[in-house]
């Protein structure tokens, strides 16, 4: 593991919930809602399924050791053959919910296939150098790399909880699946970049300090200039450094991290949208409504009653 991977590992946060795992045969199908908050998982542990995102625009089959991770919560489903129209419709608990669905006893027999489904919190923001690029659907392989087998350690500690008879205690199943998330994550870090780029652009310490001086000071009026004068570079050169970089505009950056932040107070703090507005530089609370239904496609108001449900 290079030293730029692991910083980037070390500023990532996260909590991860083993909510159930299921032996199925055929016929079977899953839906799964969206849940924007939450990174949710699928590992497969017998057997095989297929996965894909309810808007069609990906499908992978995973076989037995395959772990899948949809990092932004899209809408998706799990079946045991493509195209299936009638599956079983799940519902992802919400953060603040008492729930365990229960943990079926590991068989690897027949026609079976055990799948063990879960969710990834991310407890501080994600690098935006790291969730810029995350794909819709991210699948790690069992292909016998040395990644791999490292993976499969994890792997064979959740096979043993889940094949005693006495009941799984969830804690070490949640602590596992972290493991292996953060094993996925440095491997897909290593391919992260594109045509190019090198990690080192992405996360060169000119522009982390512009994104730290961004995060600390978003109501600053900054301008690209005045951003551009934090690293040295020129106007031109930081804005296409930056935009190569982080895959958006400096500018449009600052407007993202503006509306984290409101998304942010409006989901854990009870102030009202005036001051709210004001936090996140606006002051027409009318314009910051605006925007933020385009940001989001939600008002502040409709946002701020499906974070507490």
């Amino acid at each position: 593991m290079t030293k730029l991977i692991s910083d980037l590992l070390d500023r990532v946060r996260v909590q991860g919930t083993a909510y159930f795992s299921r032996n199925v045969e055929p016929p079977w199908g899953m839906d799964v809602e969206q849940h924007e908050d939450l990174c949710r998982f699928h590992l497969v542990l017998a057997g095989s399924t297929w996965v894909g995102l309810a808007d069609g625009s990906q499908c992978e089959q995973l076989w037995e050791g395959d772990f899948a991770i949809v990092p932004r919560g899209q809408a998706h489903y799990l079946d045991d053959q493509p195209g299936r129209e009638t599956r079983t419709h799940h519902h992802i608990p919400d953060l603040d919910e008492s729930f365990v669905g229960g943990f079926d006893r590991l068989e690897q027999r027949g026609n079976k296939t055990h799948i063990l489904c879960g969710y990834f919190h991310f407890t501080q923001e994600l690098p935006l150098v790291i969730h810029s690029r995350l794909p819709d659907l991210m699948v790690t392989r069992n292909t016998g790399s040395e990644q791999s087998k490292q993976i499969s350690l994890a792997i064979k500690m959740l096979e043993q909880e889940l094949s005693r008879d006495a009941d799984t205690p969830q804690p070490i199943l949640n602590r596992l699946t972290e493991i292996i998330f953060y094993y996925s994550l440095n491997g897909w870090l290593s391919h992260a970049t594109l045509p190019g780029e090198s990690l080192h652009a992405i996360v060169d310490p000119k522009l982390q300090r512009v994104l730290d001086t961004i995060h600390q000071n978003p109501l600053e009026s900054w301008t690209v200039e005045s951003l551009a004068e934090l690293t040295g570079q020129s106007r031109t050169a930081f804005a296409n450094h930056f935009k190569e970089a982080i895959g958006m505009s400096p500018i449009a950056y600052l407007t993202y991290w503006r509306f984290v932040t409101a998304r942010k107070l409006l989901s854990e703090s009870g102030l009202g949208l005036d001051e709210i507005a004001t936090r996140t530089g606006y002051s027409d609370t009318s314009a910051f409504r605006r925007a933020f239904k385009r940001s989001t496609g939600l008002s502040p108001s409709q946002f701020r009653r499906a974070s507490q449900h």
